[in-house]
């Protein structure tokens, strides 16, 4: 017998919870996913061992859909089989989702869950390196001075219209593959904990950086005109001095190895960059 692949139904609820409380998180609460996206791959017992989905980013001018596909220890060896069988669903899933007057990629990080030869034979091809950047809270704080002109706090959005224009702003100052959409910061406000640190300039938003409770100081972002005027540092010291009130000993950021500012921003901020993450991507 083979593995059965079947969609996502509210039957399922429980056992996908149990397998990845992220997917099942993702598809009840946050408005970007619908369960059209996900399939559920069964063993021949009946037990549910891995579910697959794609997550719909942004990249300069064409589309990304990543492949995600956690499993518990009843697929570990069998990834060869779950592989095969969700691969022609996520290609239809694709085809149905993708905007047919734009570029379309279907992106998976390295080695495809562990099999170098699945992606070489699909065609995936090199496409971007991310960096998990990572800092000691132990190590001294840099001193930065509050740039002048402009106010930076706390900032809740509590509006509709606010988190649409934050979530608009952020989005152009990312290179790479963006998983933003209003949707998705009110799926994260909604969450244990996150903390938005914005600077403004009067009631403009020229720059802001997001903390949350993983010890993450992200999604930094400055306009063009306040950088180089120490913002950006400003805003990381004030991501540091969250994380260290509220007990952590450690920070960490993804960056994309293609953005060379950001790069030596966090560098010189005292950041290492321990683990390099290659994603892999198939034109459609």
């Amino acid at each position: 017998m083979s593995l059965q692949v079947r969609p996502y139904c509210t039957e399922l609820e429980e056992s996908v919870k149990n397998l990845s409380h992220k997917a099942w998180i993702l598809f009840k609460y946050n408005k970007d996913f619908d369960h059209q996206r996900m399939s559920c791959v069964f063993n021949e017992d009946g037990n549910l061992i891995c579910v697959g989905f794609l997550r719909h980013g942004i990249a300069d001018d064409h589309d990304v859909f990543e492949i995600e596909m956690p499993t518990n220890e009843l697929a570990s060896s069998r990834m060869d089989e779950v592989r095969m069988a969700l691969y022609p669903k996520f290609i239809d899933t694709c085809q149905k989702l993708r905007n047919p007057n734009k570029k379309t990629k279907v992106v998976a990080w390295k080695d495809f869950y562990g099999d170098r030869e699945f992606y070489e034979e699909k065609d995936f091809n090199p496409y971007q390196t991310y960096y998990i950047a990572k800092r000691s809270l132990e190590n001294p704080i840099p001193e930065v001075r509050t740039p002048v002109g402009v106010n930076v706090k706390y900032y809740p959005m509590e509006s509709k219209e606010e988190r649409i224009k934050y979530t608009e702003l952020e989005n152009q100052f990312y290179q790479g593959v963006v998983y933003r959409s209003v949707n998705m910061l009110e799926w994260m406000m909604g969450g244990p904990e996150l903390h938005t640190i914005s600077a403004f300039e009067g009631d403009e938003l020229v720059g802001s950086v997001m903390c949350w409770q993983t010890g993450a100081v992200e999604r930094l972002f400055v306009i063009p005109r306040w950088r180089n005027k120490g913002l950006g540092e400003f805003l990381i010291t004030k991501g540091f001095e969250y994380h260290i009130k509220n007990g952590r000993n450690e920070v960490y950021s993804l960056v994309n190895e293609q953005d060379e500012e950001a790069m030596k921003l966090v560098e010189s901020m005292g950041y290492t960059f321990p683990v390099r993450l290659e994603l892999k991507a198939l034109d459609v």
